[in-house]
């Protein structure tokens, strides 16, 4: 099989900082309340919260100035900071402007990015990314280190067969976890758990 290297198998590979020096970031990026907020900062919180909210906003020239990192939906984001780095995750359609938050990563890929999000999550994926993590007190990767890194480059067909069987699966998980919720809610007595 043929391997090659994150940086030539994606398009984009960019982070939160790639917008700009902290400096310029401080003064172009003003956080707000939802009420004055234009878009939503989409980072590790909101996943982990299965983005139910609440978010952290920022102002409209704050989204115009993070222009690199503009989300639209089902981009692939990695943390690279922290306890939780290595999570992977697609950012979800919101229906309000987002973009990316500090401490991720975000790709997109040449192929199929089902394929790639599947091996990142995957932990033949998970220990690549655990072997470029530099700091003990915060651990980190960095987005050169990451884009170095050698990832499978099966063919196309081969991607989508794999991919569309991982979201066949993922599909079926979704329903049977939303059948068990209802149950749940049907039962009135506590020992109704499934």
């Amino acid at each position: 099989m043929k391997f090659d290297s994150l940086g030539n198998v994606c398009t984009k590979v960019t982070d939160y900082v790639a917008n700009g020096s902290f400096k310029s970031l401080k003064e172009n990026v003003t956080y707000e309340d939802r009420q004055n907020g234009y878009a939503a900062l989409i980072r590790l919180a909101d996943y982990r919260n299965q983005f139910k909210g609440p978010f952290q906003y920022i102002d409209k020239h704050g989204y115009d100035y993070l222009k690199k990192t503009k989300l639209y939906g089902n981009e692939i984001v990695i943390s690279n900071v922290g306890a939780h780095l290595g999570t992977v995750f697609r950012v979800p359609k919101l229906h309000l402007p987002m973009s990316l938050g500090p401490n991720s990563i975000v790709i997109s890929t040449k192929y199929n990015d089902d394929y790639y999000y599947y091996y990142l999550t995957s932990p033949v994926g998970q220990s690549l990314m655990r072997s470029i993590v530099s700091g003990s007190a915060q651990p980190k990767f960095n987005k050169t280190d990451f884009k170095k890194l050698l990832v499978p480059v099966p063919s196309l067909d081969e991607q989508n067969r794999i991919a569309g069987k991982l979201l066949t699966i993922d599909k079926k998980i979704r329903i049977n976890r939303q059948l068990n919720a209802n149950l749940v809610g049907l039962c009135p007595y506590n020992w109704c758990k499934f």
